[in-house]
């Protein structure tokens, strides 16, 4: 079971993958376990929108994606956690007329860790039972403007979209598909760890069985703060996964390639090798053939991570299932394109090319 300061597995969440919605629900776990109620101290920021940016059209298409699986969401925004410094912080997104008010909630305790009354610390805890979560006394928020550069990324807000409409917009095809979803914004995880999860969890199975896959492994290894009594929950750290064996997180549901391949994920990160300033210096080429050198990431699951993990705006995953079906559907043709076809087209689309994407998966149905 998910650990954190009240331990709690998230609820109505609806993931899907990158690039196919999916009206999935998630299923109500068992009851949270007895831990000591923690004190909470919050701040928040205001940000401006930018043009155009819809977050009712970001919403709805974060909801029905495999991003929106550690969200909370409301009728005007969402709610996650996220591991910032060591601690888990939980973070509210409001959106307000043409500005984002983002909330921090960081757990505070005593010092001491929160036990269990029933917990008995010489037996080894039953399959799927909760750890008793600990917190630090004395926790530093991350001051504002990390706080606003977080969330700026999270919900594409420095992506100029009036100058990818214009780009993009001389396809007189993806024209029409960009007024349809006009304000539709690219979404991101925090790093390229969540997102290295995220699609290699999707890898070769169905969408019903990969978000499937995400809510256990959120819900078994994952931690989670209870924000208004409601759970705001996290992936699992790096680290939380390494003390796992291979068994249990095929007990997730993952297969044995796809544990191993979730293992070396979490090497790397726990060595720092994921950290995004550890791509910066490199052009889209290199960044993609630097994850290629993790077991089980392919040049779709690369190019998948440099758009939502990286932030990066000119990569076409060009063999993705999801752009195939829906390069075929806006271009009226009656065969299914190739990845070369696609790539071809693309050429058009340069500059921009990750939003042409997004806007591909929107006529799927993303919106």
């Amino acid at each position: 079971m998910a650990r954190g300061v009240k331990v709690t597995p998230p609820e109505r969440q609806r993931p899907n993958p990158l690039s196919e919605p999916s009206d999935a629900r998630s299923e109500a776990s068992a009851a949270p376990a007895q831990t000591t109620a923690p004190r909470l101290a919050a701040t928040a920021v205001d940000i401006d929108l930018p043009e155009p940016f819809s977050a009712e059209r970001t919403l709805a298409f974060l909801q029905r994606s495999s991003l929106g699986v550690p969200y909370s969401f409301g009728p005007h925004g969402a709610r996650r956690a996220v591991h910032l410094d060591g601690h888990l912080y939980g973070l509210d997104f409001r959106f307000q007329g043409r500005c984002l008010r983002v909330s921090l909630l960081a757990a505070q305790t005593d010092g001491a860790p929160h036990r269990d009354p029933q917990h008995d610390p010489h037996r080894a805890p039953a399959p799927g039972a909760a750890r008793p979560g600990t917190a630090r006394r004395g926790l530093t928020p991350p001051d504002a403007e990390r706080l606003r550069s977080l969330a700026r990324h999270l919900w594409g807000l420095d992506d100029d979209l009036e100058d990818g409409y214009r780009v993009l917009g001389e396809d007189p095809r993806m024209a029409s598909l960009l007024a349809a979803h006009r304000g539709l914004s690219m979404t991101r995880t925090p790093d390229p760890y969540e997102a290295l999860l995220t699609v290699v969890i999707g890898q070769q199975v169905s969408v019903r069985a990969a978000s499937a896959v995400r809510r256990r492994l959120l819900a078994e290894l994952g931690d989670a703060i209870e924000w208004e009594g409601e759970p705001v929950a996290a992936y699992p750290t790096p680290e939380r996964i390494l003390e796992a064996r291979p068994e249990r997180l095929q007990t997730v549901g993952l297969s044995r390639q796809k544990a191993r391949y979730v293992l070396e994920i979490a090497v790397r990160a726990a060595a720092g090798e994921l950290e995004p300033q550890r791509f910066a210096g490199l052009d889209d080429q290199e960044a993609l053939e630097r994850l290629m050198e993790i077991p089980g990431v392919g040049r779709w699951t690369a190019e998948n991570v440099l758009i939502r993990g990286l932030g990066r705006r000119d990569v076409l995953p060009a063999a993705d299932l999801g752009i195939l079906v829906a390069v075929q559907r806006l271009m009226g043709w009656e065969h299914r394109p190739t990845e070369a076809e696609v790539r071809a087209l693309g050429v058009r689309w340069q500059g921009y090319r990750s939003h042409a994407a997004l806007y591909l998966w929107a006529l799927l149905g993303g919106t």
